[in-house]
């Protein structure tokens, strides 16, 4: 069936007839299709969309809820009508954000993409609505790239909550959605969602961030889509005075080739918050454009990497092996990485002890998530600047004959790389360290660099789970507690007395973030002040040992 679209009016219109009477016959459907300026066979598949595929609010699950407006309820109906108005003119205005370069784009002076003219964007798109306060200010990013993916699937993907966690797990934190319009089957042209997301930055340093925006899809060629985001400021009667607005952002996917398509980005993000002296943010480094497709493409090249498509026909069984344990090893590593990025995020708001001038946040929680090992976890979370290249920590913190260096489960003891696969840009490594007292515990870690930052993410598991692992066969489903580092490039000026010390070290300084988290006991009542002392002694001697070995080195 040709794809279609529709009107605010017509949308609107069809939604008040499925309310009234959602069996139609033949001559009805004519009759509509005929005051709508519609084909009747476009009236027929949207009923039949409805009736089989879209849920009432009662049917739902958490995640997913269809929202009608009944006919009696005016502000309902008013609402719905507003909502459908501002998704056809995000659409509009991210469609012509993506079609026109200069001059209403200009190269960014820091790192890929575009950044808006500020006094273009104004003339082309005037707006009334905005903050309006104190150190507001606007951010704007605009990047392309290639992913190996299906333009249908990766648009599939997008608009459902769990595949966007799922996606963009170190940009995420929690995403959930109600749908207004499931859109057609084919090929979902016409979706519309209201969306509330938490995000969070590359480093507690940066401000976490809360959305509740509209999505819409458009179908805009053959083979060629369009999703676009805009902040509203209230849904069903709750009002929303976040201190970030999504202006009319989103992507265009385009499908090159068999294997892999084109998806153009746009973030452009009104905000209001006094961080403005850190670089992160103001060179649209933490939520910018180039930082969603890099997350993009680093999912997508892992699920083409697992999926059966990549075995050879006529795969010996030494491959099939290997393509075995690449599959279970991403499988673990997606699961270890979201739970580090999520209690990362949760970190957040808890307390810090001050400890020899570096500020500890230390979170006691009992852990109940099946993923993770009951009883109560000590979480420590600090941030620093190393006026060190972020090449040379990511060296440090990866290799296995630097690791002993630093490393306190190690007790300066050898650490062995004992097997890796490399996958999309992560380095998926098994790591054995021959401690005495710890013999039955390896090392499982995913590393990953793209030019924004990079990733660490650790966590112990059993000698028998990392040997079914390697082998490509079904371990039990093991219980994980990540750890690990963020590095990031810091975009400010060499710290003086790095230039002193330093001074043919042109390439800047660096954000380390460390989180380190360890099982403390299973009685809550054992716990107290000692404990947290115990883990943040553990991160500043981290910490030390890391400074320490670029002092040595140089």
């Amino acid at each position: 069936m040709p794809s279609y679209e529709l009107t605010s009016d017509q949308r609107i219109q069809l939604i008040a007839l499925l309310e009234s009477n959602p069996n139609l016959d033949e001559t009805q459907g004519d009759q509509i299709a005929k005051e709508l300026g519609l084909d009747p066979k476009q009236i027929e598949h949207w009923f039949q969309n409805k009736k089989t595929k879209a849920p009432t609010i009662e049917q739902t699950d958490e995640e997913t809820q269809q929202y009608y407006v009944s006919d009696h309820d005016e502000a309902g109906w008013k609402e719905i009508e507003h909502i459908a108005k501002v998704a056809d003119a995000s659409m509009a205005e991210l469609l012509k954000l993506i079609r026109v370069n200069g001059p209403l784009w200009t190269k960014s002076s820091h790192g890929e993409g575009y950044v808006l003219v500020s006094e273009k964007y104004a003339n082309m798109f005037p707006r009334v609505d905005s903050l309006n306060r104190p150190h507001t200010r606007e951010e704007s990013s605009k990047h392309y790239t290639t992913v190996r993916i299906r333009a249908r699937q990766l648009v599939e993907m997008l608009l459902d909550s769990e595949e966007w966690v799922n996606i963009f797990p170190t940009i995420v934190s929690q995403a959930e959605k109600v749908v207004l319009d499931l859109g057609s089957l084919d090929d979902r042209n016409g979706a519309l969602q209201v969306v509330y997301e938490k995000m969070h930055g590359i480093s507690p340093l940066v401000s976490s961030r809360e959305l509740v925006f509209l999505r819409c899809c458009q179908k805009i060629g053959e083979d060629a889509w369009a999703i676009a985001h805009v902040s509203i400021d209230s849904f069903r009667g709750c009002s929303y005075d976040f201190p970030a607005r999504r202006l009319p952002s989103g992507c265009m996917i385009y499908q090159m080739t068999k294997e892999f398509c084109m998806v153009t980005w746009i973030e452009h993000v009104e905000v209001n918050d006094r961080i403005t002296q850190r670089g992160h943010i103001r060179n649209n480094i933490a939520y910018g454009a180039e930082r969603w497709l890099w997350a993009l493409h680093r999912m997508c090249e892992r699920f083409a990497c697992t999926s059966m498509e990549s075995i050879p026909l006529q795969a010996t069984q030494e491959v099939v092996n290997t393509f075995n344990a690449i599959k279970k090893s991403t499988k673990f590593s997606d699961r270890m990485v979201q739970g580090f990025c999520r209690v990362l995020h949760e970190s957040r708001h808890e307390g810090f002890i001050q400890e020899n001038s570096n500020a500890i946040k230390i979170t006691l929680r009992t852990n109940t998530a099946p993923d993770m090992p009951e009883g109560i976890i000590a979480t420590a979370v600090t941030s620093i600047r190393l006026p060190v290249p972020p090449h040379q920590i990511v060296s440090l913190l990866t290799e296995a004959r630097k690791r002993s260096k630093w490393d306190v489960l190690s007790c300066g003891l050898p650490v062995n790389e004992l097997r890796h696969f490399t996958i999309g840009g992560s380095r998926i490594s098994i790591l054995k360290i021959y401690n005495r007292i710890e013999n039955d515990v390896m090392i499982f870690q995913d590393s990953y660099t793209n030019p924004l930052g990079s990733y660490v993410v650790y966590a112990p598991i059993s000698m028998k789970n990392a040997c079914l692992i390697m082998n490509g066969d079904d371990p039990m489903v093991p219980k994980v507690l990540p750890s690990g580092f963020l590095i990031s490039k810091d975009n400010r000026t060499i710290v003086e007395s790095s230039s002193r010390q330093h001074p043919n070290n042109r390439s800047g300084g660096s954000f380390l973030t460390v989180v380190y988290q360890l099982l403390l006991c299973s009685n809550e009542e054992l716990i107290g002040d000692i404990k947290r002392e115990t883990v943040a002694g553990i991160v500043i001697s981290i910490l030390q040992k890391i400074k320490n070995s670029f002092n040595n080195s140089n």
